[in-house]
């Protein structure tokens, strides 16, 4: 390898991590449920929660530039992700009911099992349709860099994978930060907060069942690429 090759590689992975960071900044369900473990103290489930979705995302950046978009924006299997995402979400505000009651109730208390927190993470992830519009995007602007005459799969490889990571970073780097700013936070702002969240996991749930909706009864057409 020269040095020319090595430096492009080297800049592919610096687009895809810096890519898959600025991607995880609007926030979905996998970062309220980081942000939520967080806050209520559970930090290392939170980060298996962030790496369990970043599992998702790297499998679905596999699926999609290797050749199985098409099939993943298929009628049927988004209909099945969707309801699948309902389900997950009305679980997550099941689970969050709970903290709420722990909350009010000191001697109760949830507890999280890191690797149960990193299966969480990664259906919840799956359950986003959005991750394959994100990766055909995501790859679109990278290949207008025009950095290599042909994209081997090596090099989709290093893009997916750093595309991954990026997204994890971002979901790592919110919960050490609010884990360290945790002790700041009086117990009033925590109940709200997990009120707040619950809310919003609601909102996602009628927004699942609204796109639910428009693709069983094709009121809106599924994107082509």
């Amino acid at each position: 390898m020269n040095v020319i090759y090595i430096s492009k590689i080297a800049v592919t992975i610096f687009f895809g991590l810096i890519l898959g960071f600025l991607s995880s900044i609007p926030v979905g369900a996998v970062q309220l449920e980081v942000i939520k473990k967080t806050i209520n103290g559970h930090t290392k489930p939170a980060i298996a929660t962030a790496l369990g979705s970043a599992t998702s995302d790297l499998l679905y950046g596999l699926l999609t530039l290797f050749g199985f978009g098409h099939f993943l924006l298929h009628k049927d299997f988004q209909i099945f992700i969707y309801l699948m995402g309902i389900v997950v979400l009305l679980y997550l505000i099941y689970k969050s009911y709970q903290e709420r009651e722990y909350m009010l109730h000191k001697e109760k208390r949830i507890k999280y099992n890191k690797r149960l927190s990193f299966l969480t993470g990664f259906t919840i992830a799956v359950t986003n349709p959005g991750m394959i519009i994100w990766w055909f995007i995501g790859f679109r602007l990278y290949a207008d860099l025009n950095l290599f005459d042909v994209i081997t799969p090596v090099i989709k490889l290093c893009f997916v994978i750093s595309g991954a990571i990026g997204l994890a970073l971002y979901l790592i780097l919110e919960a050490a930060i609010l884990h360290r700013l945790k002790r700041s936070f009086s117990e009033k702002f925590l109940y709200r907060a997990n009120v707040f969240l619950m809310i919003v996991l609601g909102v996602l749930v009628l927004y699942f069942a609204y796109k639910l909706v428009l693709i069983i009864f094709n009121l809106k057409n599924m994107p082509s690429f």
